[in-house]
């Protein structure tokens, strides 16, 4: 594929840089939910550290055990991956270049939170491999399967703004099948083995042809493993059905809606 470098990068600072409307309570949620403060405190009765004035009492009793020392617990880290279903479904009312301009307003947001994020998008090829079989009458036989080819939109530890040009190409990107069901599987599988305390999985999808069996499975698998699904339907799609933090927007401005937000809270 052949892509205009400079028209992605101009279509990326125009999305980067668009007004979206009431978009505070949503960027404020999500830092709550992705950004911890360091905790510091003091503990006292130690036997070194800076006098406890409190303590002089003791003090005149004999005691030792009059100093405070100051103490910090580290703050809950964060991984994040954004997924996007690239799959030719999202051509479909455009629905890819929605799903674009979210992903865009999302990495600003994450960005801004100091948040260590991925972008991916995935769609689908056919393969086929061979397998020998037994008998008189040996064949060669060949099963079709369908595997994930992931579009790496931005890795982790990318700067955001090395990533313009691909992140202004994501509505260029929308083909083929949806292996929907290994592709969110392998990204729950590498969010898992991450080492923040707090792992993410921003799902953006239209959520054509899934299986609300297969998508109710990997949501029990996250649940196990840590992981807290938030997925995002662009249109109106069965995505309520498949995944518990769950909505649907019309558009880029429906990030600040009352039902996105109360995702976000709910995810906590």
């Amino acid at each position: 594929m052949h892509l205009d470098k400079t028209y992605c990068e101009t279509n990326y600072s125009l999305k980067y840089n668009t007004q979206v409307s009431g978009l505070g309570a949503t960027r404020a949620n999500l830092l709550r939910l992705l950004r911890s403060i360091d905790l510091v405190g003091w503990s006292t009765h130690e036997e070194s550290g800076r006098i406890d004035r409190k303590a002089l009492t003791r003090f005149a009793c004999g005691s030792t055990a009059v100093f405070s020392r100051r103490h910090a617990v580290e703050a809950e880290r964060s991984a994040v991956s954004v997924l996007i279903d690239c799959s030719g479904s999202m051509c479909d009312k455009n629905a890819i270049a929605t799903a674009e301009s979210v992903v865009i307003q999302l990495a600003r947001i994450l960005d801004k939170a100091n948040v260590e994020f991925s972008v991916t998008g995935f769609h689908g090829h056919k393969s086929s491999v061979s397998t020998e079989a037994t008998g008189a009458n040996a064949k060669d036989l060949y099963a079709r399967y369908e595997a994930p080819t992931f579009i790496p939109f931005k890795q982790w530890n990318e700067p955001l703004v090395k990533c313009a040009a691909k992140l202004g190409s994501i509505h260029q990107w929308a083909d083929s099948s949806t292996p929907d069901y290994s592709s969110i599987s392998l990204t729950i599988d590498e969010l898992a083995r991450r080492n923040e305390h707090r792992k993410v999985l921003f799902l953006i999808t239209d959520a054509d042809g899934y299986n609300t069996e297969h998508m109710s499975y990997l949501q029990r698998l996250a649940d196990k493993v840590g992981v807290r699904i938030v997925a995002i339907g662009i249109g109106n799609t069965d995505v309520k059905l498949c995944f518990r933090s769950s909505d649907d927007v019309k558009n880029v401005n429906d990030l600040a809606s009352v039902g996105f937000n109360k995702i976000i809270k709910e995810v906590k």
